[in-house]
C-alpha cells in the first residue's frame, strides 16, 4: 500500500465530527467560585460543532477532593465550531489551548478560536512510521479487528514518547496559571486520552475512574459520521473515504474508539521508563512533590 494512500487512511479516520451531545455528569455539591460558579456543570459540553470536548470536573480523587469543574478541558478539532459554540464558551474562560497535533493536521484544519485571548501551544512534528505500520497491518488480506485492536495497542508506548514534551508543556502551563485550559488534538482519543490519564493520575484520581474517562471516547465518538467528506473533497481523498467506507464495523470501532488495552500500553510504557505513572509524571514531566501539591493546592476542591 502506498504510503500517500495509507496517510489519506488515517485522515479520513481522523475526520470524526461530533455533533450536539446532552451527556451530562453529576454536579459537585461542593461550592466553587468565579467562572466556574456560573457555568453549566456537564461532563460532554453541548455544542453543535464540538468534538469529543469534555469537562474533567468533578472526578473525585483517592482522599475524597474532587477535580473543580470549569478549569480543565478536553478535545477534539476545534475547527468546527460554530458561532453560538463560541457564545457557548465565551463565559468558560479558556485562557490556554494545548494543541497535541502534528503540522499537517493543524495546517489542514486550523483553530480560530473566537471565545476571546488565549495563548495557543503546538509544536511541529509529524507522525513518523505510523503510517508505515498501518499500511502493513491494513494490506493484510484477512485483516480483522483483534489486528487493529493489537496495532493500536503497540503504537502507544511511541505515542507516549513521542508526545512527552508536549504533556510536560502543558504541566508547566497548569504551574504557572490556574487560569482555565483545554488540550487536544483531531479525535480528542488518543494524544488526548493519555495526556487526560496523566493529568487526573496526577490530582490523585484512583486509576479505574482515569480509565473510565478514558473509555468515555468510544461512547461520545460512537455515532459519529466518519465517512463525511469536506465539500471540496479530491478525487484522492474520495477513494481513501470509499476504502475505509468499506472496512468491518469492528475495525472501524477499534479505529475510531479507544480499548482498554490501549491506554494500559501507554502506562506499561511510563512504567517501564519510570517504574511507574506517578514516577514518570515526576521523572520524565518534571513534576516534582512540592509541584504536585500546588497542582491539587489548585485543581481539587
Amino acid at each position: 500500500m502506498q504510503k500517500k494512500f495509507v496517510n489519506g487512511i488515517l485522515a479520513a479516520t481522523a475526520a470524526v465530527t461530533l455533533g450536539a451531545c446532552s451527556a451530562t455528569a453529576p454536579v459537585v455539591e461542593k461550592p466553587q467560585s468565579g467562572i466556574a460558579a456560573q457555568i453549566e456543570h456537564v461532563r460532554v459540553l453541548p455544542l453543535e460543532g464540538g468534538r469529543n470536548f469534555r469537562d474533567l470536573g468533578g472526578y473525585e480523587t483517592a482522599n475524597g477532593k474532587h477535580v473543580k469543574w470549569g478549569k480543565l478541558y478536553r478535545s477534539g478539532v476545534l475547527t468546527n465550531l460554530t458561532d453560538s459554540d463560541y457564545d457557548y464558551l465565551e463565559n468558560r474562560g479558556i485562557k490556554t489551548i494545548v494543541d497535541f497535533r502534528t503540522t499537517e493536521e493543524r495546517r489542514k484544519e486550523p483553530t480560530e478560536w473566537q471565545a476571546g485571548e488565549v495563548e495557543e501551544l503546538a509544536w511541529d512534528y509529524t507522525m513518523g512510521d505510523w503510517e508505515t505500520e498501518f499500511g502493513r497491518v491494513m494490506a493484510k488480506p484477512d485483516f480483522e479487528a483483534a489486528d487493529m485492536i493489537e496495532l493500536m495497542a503497540d503504537m502507544y508506548p511511541g505515542l507516549v514518547r513521542q508526545q512527552t514534551p508536549a504533556y510536560r508543556a502543558m504541566f508547566e502551563s497548569l504551574l504557572e496559571s490556574d487560569d482555565p485550559l483545554l488540550f487536544h488534538c483531531t479525535a480528542g482519543k488518543d494524544r488526548t486520552g493519555v495526556g487526560a490519564a496523566l493529568l487526573l493520575t496526577a490530582l490523585g484520581v484512583d486509576r479505574e475512574t482515569v480509565m473510565r474517562d478514558y473509555l468515555l471516547s468510544s461512547e461520545v465518538l460512537k455515532d459519529t459520521d466518519l465517512m463525511k467528506l469536506p465539500e471540496d473533497a479530491s478525487e484522492q481523498e474520495k477513494r481513501m473515504y470509499a476504502f475505509f467506507s468499506r472496512l468491518p464495523q469492528p475495525v472501524k470501532d477499534a479505529l475510531g474508539g479507544v480499548q482498554a488495552s490501549y491506554l494500559e500500553a501507554a502506562f506499561a510504557e511510563m512504567k517501564r521508563e519510570s517504574g511507574s505513572v506517578e514516577g514518570f509524571i515526576e521523572q520524565k514531566l518534571g513534576v516534582d512533590r512540592q509541584e504536585l501539591a500546588q497542582l491539587r493546592a489548585v485543581y481539587l476542591q
